[in-house]
């Protein structure tokens, strides 16, 4: 779609999401571990959720997603540098400034392009802590830099400069043994008649990013139809009261066994409205075939896709 049309009901999509996910604090929190890391030679925190690669989602305790490996292509990707034979932590190449919808860096992506980083023999392994230092060594022959077709899902929360605003709180921890952790309140949705729950972290929208309080993270747009995306409908105008984003897909179970491969923790807006907005009540959606039931009576529009993409990890699957 034009990002024409996007700036034209982003907007409204954006109150729509406010008003779907203001309940969050309602529903929880959740509270996970922060993984430190380099960028530009300074120590940032970000949160480690999905793993295109089952090995690397298995040793990570993250989400296994195939779809992410459709996101290279588009250049929906930045770079993630993790020193195989060394231990010290990952150095990513952008970050965002400041965190939350305010951020001016559009290289800046949660989507992690993998390259492993080896020391070769004869040379004495030191921290690299910014990218430039990684190209250094590699230039000089002391590394090997080899890129990989692994994504991660690794959204910044923590830099130097900000943090992320959506947080209920963020702790840091400088002992060797002690784990930073951070809160984040958990997101109220359906699937297939059931509740699920989620966290919400970038957009693609400015505008969708400061109704949600999350950060700006225009690279994502090029997600959109690109294959590693799921879809979420937000139902805007009037409503059910009851009414939370409908999404298409989870991980089936949460964690690196997942077996459904149409999971993605980015999520195309796909917005439902009802035709008629004079009703006195409206009906509950809370599946993607109710939606397609009710647009085929005509009872609801949906779309056009204004290709807005939201990175929402899927944290809590239903309970029947």
């Amino acid at each position: 779609m034009k990002r024409t049309l996007s700036r034209q009901i982003s907007v409204f999509l954006a109150l729509s999401l406010l008003a779907l996910t203001g309940a969050a604090e309602a529903r929880g929190k959740i509270t996970m571990p922060l993984v430190k890391g380099f960028y530009d030679g300074q120590e940032i925190y970000y949160i480690n959720t999905e793993a295109s690669d089952a090995g690397v989602a298995a040793a990570d305790g993250t989400t296994f997603v195939p779809k992410l490996t459709n996101a290279i292509a588009v250049g929906a990707t930045a770079d993630l540098f993790h020193v195989t034979n060394f231990a010290q932590p990952n150095i990513v190449d952008s970050v965002p400034n400041p965190l939350g919808p305010n951020n001016t860096v559009t290289d800046y992506s949660p989507l992690w392009l993998v390259h492993l980083v080896t020391w070769q023999a004869g040379f004495t392994p030191q921290a690299l802590t910014s990218e430039q230092a990684v190209i250094a060594a590699r230039d000089a022959g002391m590394v090997t830099v080899t890129a990989t077709d692994i994504v991660v899902n690794c959204a910044v929360m923590v830099t130097p400069w900000s943090q992320f605003p959506g947080a209920t709180e963020i702790e840091i921890e400088t002992g060797a043994q002690e784990i930073s952790t951070i809160t984040l309140p958990l997101i109220k949705g359906y699937v297939n008649g059931m509740d699920v729950l989620y966290i919400n972290t970038e957009a693609s929208d400015k505008n969708v990013a400061i109704a949600d309080n999350t950060t700006f993270a225009p690279k994502l747009m090029y997600a959109h139809a690109s294959g590693a995306e799921a879809d979420i409908f937000p139902v805007f105008g009037k409503a059910h009261p009851a009414q939370h984003n409908v999404i298409d897909s989870i991980p089936t179970p949460v964690g690196p066994t997942n077996t459904d491969p149409q999971y993605s923790p980015l999520w195309d807006v796909v917005p439902v409205q009802f035709v008629n907005q004079s009703m006195a009540t409206y009906p509950l959606l809370r599946s993607v075939a109710m939606i397609n039931d009710m647009k085929a009576r005509g009872a609801v529009t949906v779309g056009p896709e204004p290709g807005i993409i939201v990175n929402c990890p899927v944290v809590r699957t239903p309970k029947r």
